[in-house]
């Protein structure tokens, strides 16, 4: 299982109806953690860097997903391929939408 988070300020409604109709790997939609960003659990077998690929390629599939800004990251990191911090270290704090506005 890996949680990933989805920013997105446009066709965030067509992201998660392509995320939850996929069928090689289940998205349970989770809510949304900051103004644009959705979480979604990933039940797969696959790393999140994988998961996180697979991701883009189904947004770019959507009309204008390959037109569009958004950010597929897995939960806890600050850039893809980079550290993943867990609930609890200091840095996942500053993964969160909004912590740099408080």
């Amino acid at each position: 299982m890996v949680t990933i988070n989805v920013s997105a300020p446009i066709l965030r409604d067509q992201i998660r109806e392509r995320l939850e109709k996929e069928t090689s790997m289940k998205y349970t939609y989770l809510g949304m953690i900051g103004a644009i960003e959705m979480q979604f659990n990933v039940d797969t077998e696959m790393d999140g860097n994988q998961v996180v690929r697979l991701t883009k390629r189904m947004i770019r599939s959507i009309p204008y997903g390959d037109i569009i800004m958004y950010r597929v990251l897995v939960d806890g990191q600050f850039f893809e391929n980079g550290p993943v911090y867990k609930e609890g270290d200091p840095e996942y704090k500053a993964t969160r939408p909004g912590f740099f506005c408080k």
